[in-house]
């Protein structure tokens, strides 16, 4: 399935009640369950999903159903902010700030040479990429306390230290200015121009949130070129870890990310001194479920154990691991895998675990 097509189809008009509010929305049924319940998606490529209760009224015609267009998505998008945000426009994006505009260029920049970087990246790998149909939308706050404000109606409440994040439904990424963090002021009082943006970002205490905006933009461009499909069921560890796997800071260049596929310094660490306690959990584990990624006790250890085993895969079973992706992202929507059949497609594609496993060791034993 990959991305979404764009196909004519009947548009709905539906009435829904959402947190205690009435709410209008327009588009097409990707899925209907038989009692009446959806998902529903929108021009603006948000993806709705709308148990029958929330449903108040539907109504549908027969115009064919389009996304909108850079001009019209745009206007959307304004409408659905605060007051005072303005927009940058780049090849691939569309940047909605409420900060510097050299800030907001300078992560369009950054977004840009990822985007490029990373479809060529799969084109090379043999897996069927394509630009997004539509520009992908980025939203950068001033200030982090409006970005929490925002984030609360995303994540269920406060986004506590997660300074930026890819929502599957809205299909936007959301961030703040960076350079107004006391962490990185402390070593600096510049942000005003690109140049003070570069050398504040280039501060050994950037690197992190750098590579937490790469991250959380690696996942947009994934889920919108035709590697990944929203709301199909991807094993957390193989979408993390490939996430980890782009998001590799380059504190040599003046622009905080230059390349693909170095060692991540940061998991790399953590999942070696894991490796040498013996916490780190057999790969049956980390390709069973997703427990490993979203306990908060041990997300971090499974954050570079899943970086580690997407290197290694990457690296040395691209064939393999391409066509794993590819038959993943056909998968059927909102159905759930248990943890025998996600182990069985893992060994399709695979092969046995311990022998996997042992290779596995052979060649990140050898990095340096």
């Amino acid at each position: 399935m990959g991305v979404f097509a764009v196909e004519a189809a009947a548009r709905e008009h539906l009435e829904v009640r959402r947190d205690g509010a009435r709410q209008s929305l327009s588009g097409e049924i990707v899925v209907e369950a038989q009692d009446g319940g959806m998902l529903l998606r929108t021009p603006d490529s948000g993806l709705h999903l709308l148990p029958a209760r929330a449903i108040a009224s539907r109504r549908s015609d027969d115009q064919p159903f389009a996304l909108l267009d850079r001009e019209a998505l745009t206007t959307s998008l304004l409408a659905d902010l605060p007051p005072g945000f303005q927009i940058h426009h780049s090849t691939n994006y569309i940047v909605a700030y409420n900060t510097t505009r050299a800030y907001a260029r300078w992560c369009s920049s950054l977004l840009e040479r990822l985007n490029k970087a990373f479809l060529v990246f799969w084109q090379k790998k043999g897996r069927p990429v394509a630009s997004p149909q539509q520009p992908l939308q980025v939203l950068i706050f001033g200030d982090e306390s409006s970005y929490a404000a925002y984030a609360r109606r995303d994540l269920g409440g406060p986004p506590g230290s997660i300074i930026g994040y890819y929502s599957l439904a809205s299909n936007r990424v959301m961030m703040y200015d960076l350079t107004g963090l006391q962490a990185l002021q402390a070593e600096s009082n510049r942000r005003g121009s690109l140049a003070d943006i570069n050398a504040l970002l280039a501060l050994p205490a950037a690197t992190p949130l750098l590579a937490t905006i790469v991250h959380e933009a690696t996942h947009q461009i994934a889920f919108n070129c035709g590697l990944q499909t929203r709301y199909v069921e991807t094993p957390l560890w193989l979408s993390e870890g490939m996430a980890a796997f782009f998001e590799t800071p380059d504190a040599s260049s003046t622009r905080g990310w230059r390349g693909i596929g170095n060692v991540n310094p940061m998991r790399w660490e953590r999942f070696q001194e894991n490796e040498a306690r013996g916490r780190n959990a057999p790969l049956e584990r980390l390709v069973a479920d997703d427990k490993l990624l979203r306990d908060p006790e041990t997300a971090i250890d499974g954050y570079a154990q899943a970086w580690a085993w997407n290197f290694f895969l990457i690296r040395w079973r691209p064939e393999q691991y391409a066509a794993y992706l590819g038959e993943l992202a056909e998968g059927p929507l909102l159905v759930a895998s248990t943890p025998q059949q996600r182990l069985a497609l893992f060994r399709k594609h695979f092969g046995d675990l311990a022998e996997l496993q042992a290779d596995f060791y052979r060649q990140m034993n050898r990095l340096q």
